[in-house]
């Protein structure tokens, strides 16, 4: 039900620009509800052509380097976080369908973007908002959320201008992103116990202060388990409920997993109390709310009349996890657009999962499901790709099974365990 909810949420903003809702006196372009949104949107459906328009409007609205926080139409607020969208958008498309020609077509309006971006004192402690993680359940530090974006932006940028075979460009952004990888992490990170903490040292420690940092790859290596274990713990400390916001919704059942964490994802996931994705559905939800709170049992509307929806795509952007994870569909970087890709679907906490996804190459499709002690597995690759496919192993000791498979249509049947092989 939730996924559907998911899709019909898309349907309805998804008309000739992604709009935010589809009532109310807004209906608008905003920026960070577009781009949080990406990657479940497009693997949900083919959305090559609809992005590149959207992109368009971006290029067409800039100013001086800044993009605006609404396209079509321009203006609006929010700040780094929603003006970075250009950037992660690029970055998706590229990822997600292998076109070289949206990073060629888009690039000189990003490096410009840097330019305005950097001219405004980053990384560093300057107002770049107003917005962070928007409508979070527990507020995460705005400087934080901010230098983690520009960040990412750096980290895009260095690979993109690789992409397009700009040395220079890939030389000068690799600087910018281990300036600043270093600043945030020096800054957000105490050295002796690995919490988050603001500029002077007061603790934030929530959920999105490790989720975003973890998916966006600030954390270097051998910091990656704590900061993991630290995210596992804020889960648990807050009953196995959701505290995040538009940015790192999305973000944080990827880094539980990709930490070792899988099991409370799911425990997240399947989560039916307030705050959850589950919640709504209890309350016979059929798209996606705006707000964690937009009804409760006990406040009901909360006083949130102002500004309310019961159709706002943003928060089911973890739906992009359940094809990563549980389908375990998985882009290979190195080799955009599917050609080549992994499978890798975790079956914890679930007796069966199935779906697929449509790629440039064709329709993708995992399913899996668990009886007798077995799990049966069923894997579909298109054409003129091959796949690297992670089966679970026989006993508790072994990681797991890899498999190196060309296009055609397979079945597996496993033993299986219960074990986090799928990080």
């Amino acid at each position: 039900r939730f996924v559907e909810n998911v899709k019909w949420s898309q349907l309805c903003n998804f008309i000739s620009i992604p709009t935010d809702c589809p009532q109310r006196n807004e209906r608008m372009g905003w920026a960070g509800d577009t781009h949080v949104f990406c990657r479940t949107a497009n693997m949900n459906s083919d959305l090559r052509l609809f992005y590149y328009r959207v992109l368009e409007a971006f290029r067409d609205l800039q100013n001086q380097g800044k993009f605006p926080e609404i396209a079509p139409a321009g203006g609006g607020f929010g700040g780094i976080t929603y003006e970075s969208a250009p950037i992660f958008i690029t970055w998706e498309l590229y990822q997600q369908y292998g076109d070289r020609k949206i990073v060629e077509e888009t690039y000189p309006s990003l490096k410009a973007f840097m330019e305005y971006i950097r001219s405004q004192g980053m990384p560093g402690l300057p107002f770049v908002g107003p917005l962070g993680d928007w409508l979070a359940v527990e507020e995460t530090d705005l400087h934080l959320l901010w230098n983690a974006f520009y960040g990412r932006d750096c980290l895009l940028m260095e690979k993109m201008a690789g992409i397009l075979g700009d040395s220079e460009g890939r030389e000068y952004y690799g600087k910018l992103w281990a300036e600043a990888s270093a600043y945030w992490n020096s800054t957000f990170i105490d050295e002796h116990t690995g919490r988050t903490t603001d500029a002077e040292g007061n603790p934030v420690d929530t959920q999105c202060s490790y989720a975003l940092p973890l998916c966006y790859g600030l954390i270097p290596a051998e910091k990656r388990r704590m900061a993991g274990e630290h995210l596992a713990r804020k889960v648990r400390e807050n009953g196995y409920k959701i505290s995040t916001g538009f940015f790192g919704t999305g973000l944080i059942n990827e880094a539980l997993t990709v930490t070792g964490h899988t099991d409370l994802a799911f425990r997240l996931m399947q989560q039916t109390e307030y705050p959850s994705w589950l919640y709504p559905v209890t309350q016979g939800a059929t798209t996606i709310w705006e707000r964690w709170n937009s009804f409760t049992t006990d406040k009901g509307f909360g006083g949130n009349n102002d500004m309310n929806s019961f159709n706002h795509y943003s928060l089911g952007s973890v739906v992009s996890w359940l094809y990563s994870c549980v389908l375990g569909i998985r882009r290979d970087e190195n080799q955009p657009g599917f050609g080549h890709f992994f499978l890798m679907p975790c079956t914890q906490a679930l007796d069966y999962a199935g779906g697929g996804i449509e790629t440039p190459y064709g329709r993708i499709e995992s399913s899996w499901s668990k009886r007798a002690g077995k799990i049966s597995f069923h894997f579909v690759i298109p054409p003129n790709t091959t796949a690297s496919v992670l089966l679970p192993g026989e006993t508790m000791e072994e990681d797991g099974i890899w498999k190196e498979l060309p296009a055609g249509e397979y079945d597996f049947e496993t033993k299986g365990k219960e074990k986090e092989w799928c990080e």
